[in-house]
């Protein structure tokens, strides 16, 4: 068993995402995550009025942790072109939590918005790796990165669900799906 998070907030939220990875967003209760967390339900209500705050609270710390991981992770790679196969990876890796969140119909708006904010970060990212690939020379020169970008994301999109809907086969996604994008990309 994993040690638990030392602060409450932190025992929450991580209660919250194990759930969520269990059970989806229907295993989400006050009661279950109080009892996750190890902590009485009127504790839990001093620090979140309803489930919806909570989710919406631990998908925003997802998010931004995961994004943390892939710039740190982009930040030691010096091609653009490893930075594309990074990306690929960490889409594939994010998949199955952000496909689930994004077709349960009990997602609130708020949490919505949280994982819009996710694939506004990723685009960003994307078109800094796009830039610096056509300026480098890997990437051909008349590379678009705001419309390639568009693009390269609706790939990203594509990986995300078929390794969301065929885990065992990841590798072999991303390796094709990596290839793909490059030749989008690199020159001719």
């Amino acid at each position: 068993m994993m040690e638990q998070p030392a602060s409450v907030p932190d025992r929450i939220i991580h209660a919250t995402l194990q759930l969520i990875n269990e059970h989806g967003l229907g295993g989400i209760t006050m009661t279950s995550v109080a009892k996750g967390a190890g902590i009485a339900r009127q504790t839990l209500y001093n620090h979140y009025a309803d489930v919806d705050t909570i989710v919406a609270s631990a998908i925003s710390r997802h998010n931004t942790e995961a994004i943390e991981l892939l710039e740190g992770a982009l930040a030691v790679i010096d091609s653009a072109t490893a930075k594309i196969e990074q990306l690929v990876r960490h889409v594939a890796s994010v998949s199955g939590h952000h496909n689930q969140l994004l077709a349960s119909p009990t997602l609130s708006r708020d949490a919505r918005e949280t994982l819009s904010d996710y694939d506004s970060a990723l685009d960003g990212i994307l078109r800094e790796i796009l830039e610096s690939g056509r300026e480098s020379g890997e990437f051909r020169a008349n590379l678009m990165p705001t419309m390639d970008a568009v693009i390269v994301r609706h790939l990203l999109e594509g990986v995300s669900d078929l390794v969301a809907a065929e885990r065992d086969a990841a590798a072999a996604i991303v390796a094709a799906s990596t290839t793909t994008i490059m030749a989008a990309v690199q020159q001719t």
